[in-house]
């Protein structure tokens, strides 16, 4: 049933039947009461002491608890607290002989909706139960407005990496076209030889071998820091630095990559197929923001940056990292001992469409040489 619909419901409309649990020691009292309430057509239930409350409470789910402030075992302030603890949402109204502030002040914080004074009038017991009710049907809508929000937040998770949603959900305004320049380290990733892997296999196994791969790249990236752009086909696009900053950005895209291809490793090794990634890094500067259209925005970087960091993953062999000089030079020295690694100049390289040549470096495995044997 919908949130609307319960509220709709007889059981929460309030001229409907409320199953009531009336808790009062005096037996004049429950029977005056219960008299007025089974009048209107409600379920009643009674309870003579606090502790026979607590576990009337628990089997039968009252709408609404009438609870007096003065009864034996535990007194009513103490059983509010702990009906409280079990529900946020059914009634509770506190009644009591004793005219006091005081005591009406500690029952409203201690949970309760209402504080109404003995003896009762019936008009004004219909009319705190009718307000009650009125708090309990909002305290629902919220409730459910409230998981409703939480499963769509949940849902647009999974399309969206978690810091850019954070920052969406956080802000009171809209997001806005623009960018700024960041300094940046780009991660691109694919798979080598993918084309003639798709061409051997039906595309429903195509799928399904790529999620498996995108069942741990992905969280690993996000593990060291980065955040995740975009999947394209067989491969995706990751930032460092944007849009949570760190220092060492350079360094968590390469320690990344590392682990990305010892998992895809480990992975193949327990698989009849299996794919060799490719990966490309390169550090520079970028414009990072909102691109696109206002119907249509995606939060990315653009820049030659961007354009460098595809070119070597595209110019990458199996198992392969690249990574430019620009990003080699802010690591640290410790790092290929750290990672069991080997960094190994390549020289310069020309790459499509660019004037310059780039000095290229590759990662060598040293703890699984067989990642980088080409």
């Amino acid at each position: 049933m919908s949130i609307d619909g319960l509220l709709d419901s007889p059981k929460f409309s309030g001229s409907q039947p409320l199953k009531i649990l009336l808790v009062d020691d005096e037996p004049a009292t429950l029977q005056l009461v219960r008299r007025l309430l089974q009048a209107d057509g409600h379920d009643i239930h009674e309870a003579i002491d606090g502790e026979q409350a607590i576990q009337m409470f628990d089997a039968l789910h009252p709408d609404l608890v009438l609870l007096d402030v003065v009864i034996p075992k535990k007194d009513g302030l103490e059983v509010l607290v702990e009906l409280r603890q079990r529900d946020k949402m059914a009634g509770i109204i506190m009644v009591s002989a004793l005219t006091s502030e005081q005591l009406a002040v500690k029952s409203m914080l201690g949970g309760a909706d209402d504080y109404v004074n003995k003896p009762f009038r019936l008009k004004a017991i219909r009319l705190s139960i009718r307000q009650v009710m009125d708090k309990v049907r909002l305290r629902r809508r919220n409730a459910g407005l409230q998981n409703e929000l939480i499963a769509a937040n949940q849902r647009l998770r999974q399309y969206m990496a978690q810091p850019l949603v954070d920052t969406l959900l956080s802000s009171p305004l809209p997001p806005q076209l623009g960018g700024v320049r960041e300094t940046v380290t780009v991660l691109f990733l694919d798979f080598a030889q993918f084309t003639s892997f798709s061409e051997s296999m039906p595309p429903d196994e195509v799928v399904q071998t790529l999620n498996e791969y995108f069942a741990f790249l992905p969280a690993i990236v996000i593990e060291h820091g980065g955040f995740m752009d975009k999947i394209m086909g067989d491969g995706f696009m990751a930032i460092f630095n944007a849009p949570t900053t760190y220092v060492d950005h350079a360094q968590r895209a390469v320690r990344s990559a590392i682990a990305m291809r010892r998992a895809t490793h480990e992975r193949n090794h327990n698989h009849t197929h299996g794919l060799a990634l490719r990966i490309g890094i390169h550090t520079g500067e970028a414009v990072v923001g909102n691109i696109g259209a206002s119907v249509l925005m995606n939060y990315t970087a653009i820049g030659d940056t961007v354009n460098l960091a595809k070119r070597l993953e595209e110019a990458g062999e199996p198992h392969q990292i690249l990574i430019t000089a620009d990003t080699y030079c802010r690591l640290e020295k410790t790092l290929e001992a750290a990672e069991q690694v080997r960094f190994v100049s390549l020289g310069a390289r020309q790459f499509k469409n660019r004037r310059n040549s780039i000095e290229v470096f590759t990662i060598e495995d040293v703890a699984v040489p067989v990642l980088t044997s080409g």
